[in-house]
């Protein structure tokens, strides 16, 4: 008994001794893909296309309207009132100036002399919101829905070379009515997006007409105006 109770003990140390001398394997390092350049782990952050408490966007439209006006018209959305969860209120304006690209034309080729331009500043109001771009899973669109309004003015004058006679046409409207759009960010290092947008627009307000005959009369009528249509406007942004 003695003697195995003395092998037991023995063959218990070994092993013992055994374990304590056996190295600790060391926890495996992080992959290199995840160290900064001081060997920290660096987080990327996924661009955030959303239009939110802050969001500036800037858009430029231009083109020719109706076949006659060159047409520019910057604008600008800030992002102002967060309402909700995907869900952002802001507040802007666009400024529309037109110029009678016709009219230049036939100045520069015939006897009449022709003029004719147009300028709509308008503010609005757009609620942006991410339903649709989460229903279709199409995180870089952005829809909206808002109202704008604003002044319109229209000039267009014509006279006959060595003639005094001379007609001026000149209308003083208001504009208003609610707005549909959608923008797209095609990259997402620098903000660039197009957009596309809806505009049903009533108008009211007053025209004169006045000309004025070779013998230096002058005639002058003034009318109302009423009506409305649909406006479509298309171009570029850039989103900060």
């Amino acid at each position: 008994m003695f003697t195995l109770a003395a092998i037991a003990t023995t063959m218990l140390l070994l092993t013992g001794s055994a374990a304590a001398q056996e190295p600790t394997s060391p926890a495996p390092a992080p992959p290199e893909s995840a160290l900064g350049p001081e060997g920290d782990v660096s987080i990327t952050d996924t661009p955030d296309l959303a239009f939110g408490l802050g969001t500036l966007d800037v858009t430029l439209s231009g083109g020719l309207s109706s076949g006659l006006y060159l047409f520019l018209e910057p604008g600008a959305d800030l992002g102002l009132i967060p309402l909700g969860d995907g869900l952002t209120l802001g507040l802007g304006g666009t400024v529309n100036l037109g110029w009678c690209l016709l009219c230049a034309g036939v100045t520069a080729l015939t006897p009449l002399n022709v003029s004719a331009w147009y300028v709509n500043p308008l503010a609005r109001a757009t609620l942006h919101f991410d339903a649709i771009a989460k229903a279709i899973d199409l995180p870089q669109l952005d829809t909206y829905a808002g109202f704008t309004a604003g002044p319109s003015f229209y000039s267009f004058t014509l006279s006959v070379d060595n003639d005094p006679a001379q007609g001026d046409f000149s209308e003083t409207t208001f504009l208003l009515g609610p707005l549909f759009g959608g923008r797209f960010t095609v990259n997402d290092d620098n903000g660039f997006f197009l957009f596309a947008e809806a505009r049903l627009l009533m108008e009211f307000g007053y025209n004169t007409i006045t000309f004025r005959d070779s013998n230096g009369t002058v005639y002058t009528q003034d009318d109302g105006v009423s009506r409305g249509g649909l406006d479509w406007v298309g171009g570029l942004g850039l989103r900060f």
